[in-house]
Order: C-alpha cells, then sequence, then structure tokens
C-alpha cells in the first residue's frame, strides 16, 4: 500500500471514531490547513477545540440536496454561481440553544446539521453555524477543503456532513497556517493529516472510474473484431476498445492506445499521424492474433490535429486513470505498449500495479 493510501485511510479512521484530522489544501503553494471533523460526533469539548485553534468561522459542507432539503439559502443571492461566497449558506442555530456562540451550542447545531430527522423549522436564521454547499461528487467533482470534508465524512460511514474551519497561524497569529505548519500542528496534537490532492488521488484508485456500457462484434477492414463501449462514471467521456483475439492473465497483452483525432481518422488527414498508426495497430495486431487497441475519446473541446489543439480533458494523467479502469475491467493486468503510445508507459504501469479495486 503506498503512502498516500495510508494516509488517506488513517484519516478515514479518525473521523469514523469521531477524532478532528487536519486538512491541507494543497491546490495552491503553501495551501491552508484546516480542522476537519464528522458534523455527526460534534461535541462541546470538539468545538472548544476547534475554535481555540482556528479562526473560529465554523462552517458545516453539506451536499446540494441537503442544503436545499433544510432551506439553506445562499448568504448573497448575487455572487456567481461556484464561488465561495455562493456557496456559504446563511448561518443557523437549533431553536433550544441559549445565544448559539458558545461551543456547546455551536456542537449542537452542527450535529443537528447532520441530523437525517432535522426539518427547516429546527433552525434560527441568522445564527451562528454556516452551512456550507459543496459538490456532491466531492473532490472528483471541485477540489475543495468543502468537498475533501464531505469525502471524509461519507468515506468513514458518516451522515454527508462535515466541520471545517481554518487553523490560525502560531508563528503568526494575523495569519492561517500553511504547509509545513499545518503539518506540525497535526503531529503536536497527534491528530492525523491529509491533503485535498492525496484524497482525489485515493478516489480515483479505489472507486470504479468507468462503465461497461455495450459489447458487440464488428466487422473491419481487418477483420471481425470484439469491439467494448466504456462510459466514465465522471465526465461523460466515452470510450471504445477493440479486442484481437485472446487476451487476459498470462502472457502481457500487446496494447495501442490511440486519443481520438477527428481530422486523422475520419477524413485521412496528412497533417497528422494520428490516422495512420491507428490503421497500422489494427493491421498488426490482427497479423499477430492478438491484441488491445483503447480508443480514448475525452469528453469537452474536440481533438482534430490540424484543426482544434486538445481540450483540458486531454491530460495524460486522466487518460492513464481511465486506462487503467478500463484494462482492469477486461481482465488486462500485463501489457506490452507499442511504439505509438508517449506518456503512458511507467505511469501506466504503475497505475495497472497501484489501483486496487476496492477500498
Amino acid at each position: 500500500m503506498n503512502t498516500t493510501a495510508v494516509r488517506v485511510r488513517r484519516a478515514i479512521a479518525a473521523v469514523r471514531t469521531g477524532r478532528p484530522v487536519v486538512l491541507i489544501d494543497d491546490g495552491e503553494p503553501d495551501g491552508e490547513g484546516y480542522v476537519v471533523f464528522a458534523a455527526a460526533a460534534a461535541t462541546p469539548e470538539l468545538l472548544a477545540f476547534t475554535v481555540r485553534h482556528t479562526a473560529g468561522y465554523v462552517r458545516v459542507a453539506l451536499p446540494p440536496g441537503e442544503c436545499a432539503r433544510l432551506n439553506l439559502p445562499p448568504q448573497c443571492h448575487g455572487d456567481p454561481v461556484g464561488s465561495h461566497a455562493a456557496a456559504h449558506r446563511v448561518a443557523v442555530d437549533t431553536g433550544d440553544t441559549g445565544t448559539g456562540i458558545s461551543a456547546t451550542d455551536r456542537a449542537r447545531t452542527i450535529a443537528a446539521l447532520a441530523s437525517a430527522d432535522a426539518r427547516p423549522e429546527h433552525f434560527r436564521r441568522p445564527g451562528h453555524v454556516i452551512p456550507e454547499q459543496a459538490e456532491a461528487d466531492g473532490v472528483l467533482a471541485a477540489a475543495g477543503p468543502a468537498e475533501a470534508a464531505l469525502d471524509l465524512a461519507r468515506l468513514a460511514g458518516r451522515r454527508h456532513a462535515a466541520g471545517l474551519c481554518e487553523i490560525v497561524s502560531r508563528d503568526r497569529p494575523v495569519a492561517i497556517a500553511r504547509g509545513a505548519e499545518s503539518v506540525q500542528f497535526a503531529r503536536e496534537h497527534g491528530l492525523a493529516a491529509v491533503s485535498v490532492r492525496e484524497l482525489a488521488e485515493y478516489r480515483r484508485r479505489t472507486e470504479r472510474q468507468v462503465i461497461r456500457l455495450a459489447e458487440t462484434i464488428l466487422p473491419t477492414r481487418s477483420g471481425s473484431h470484439r469491439v467494448i463501449g466504456f462510459r466514465e462514471a465522471r465526465g461523460g467521456g466515452e470510450h471504445l476498445v477493440v479486442v484481437i483475439g485472446t487476451v487476459g492473465p498470462g502472457q502481457p497483452a500487446p496494447l495501442h492506445v490511440h486519443v481520438e483525432c477527428l481530422t486523422g481518422d475520419v477524413f485521412g488527414s496528412g497533417a497528422c499521424r494520428c490516422g495512420g498508426e491507428l490503421r497500422h495497430a489494427m493491421s498488426a495486431m490482427t497479423a499477430a492474433g492478438s491484441g488491445v487497441i483503447v480508443y480514448l475519446r475525452p469528453s469537452g473541446r474536440m481533438h482534430a490535429c490540424g484543426l482544434a489543439a486538445p481540450g483540458a480533458e486531454s491530460d495524460p494523467g486522466r487518460q492513464t486513470d481511465t486506462l487503467a479502469w478500463i484494462l482492469r475491467d477486461l481482465g488486462v493486468y500485463s501489457v506490452r505498449l507499442d511504439d505509438d503510445a508517449p506518456g503512458f508507459g511507467l505511469v501506466m504501469f504503475g497505475a495497472l500495479r497501484g489501483k486496487p479495486v476496492a477500498a
């Protein structure tokens, strides 16, 4: 098990038992550190610890469905959709609290926001706890701290609600802790530490990223072959696999990875080698009697050499991730890449060897 998986699983285990963890938002250099905990596990002691070491602006990350169910409107309707301000909802207190500001009162409100029995009428507005709407699919939809906090609660088997607040720097009390200082805070208090990026990597490695759609025998110029269609679980990209002969465990399967090129593949453009490489791979594998051709069609902008550049979805790292899950679905764990698969070599090897099917 790699070190990223170890750190993520330690954080999940801590959240499962009601302990806080340190989350580092590494989407930018020296990202800010957060205290994160399952909202359902909120206690006065946990809130006192959080308030003592953080900026005190405690939020509760909730999926959109819960924000709608509890009638939690944005603080300001004029903020752009997707902005941090738009994600923050009108602050609330539970109806059975005092002033709402004490650790005891805020713990009660946070736990209430996580309750399946909570109703809109159970909360006073405005209050002292800020609900924050996060993407329901967590860090795989938006790599933010609220989404990461929500993921940790979900992976820990808790209700989909998580408290979070920025850690204050000990060396610079007027600033928020960043980078190494957040890690040091975790060590001093015996807390698990994990980053947003590590959590996203873990989810991509442990949660199936492609869905098999259809399968048929397709007659082609080089012969009749088994063809399988896949769709990404997220993002909408659809991909095609041509299986020539018999492949599976045992000998490494010859593999050709082809990224869709409309001009080269369909119109035979001479501005690139794409179409020629695909036809050569089909012919060579048919002659050899074995092979796998993975035809990747990334969602986003059209990819057409000489006409349009690849879109953001054609990132090699994401393509490798998708490719590894497709091969696992086919039962192919050992491959022999051809010379026309730049960027996939050692990365592909690591993805196949290090990607468990279940958490």
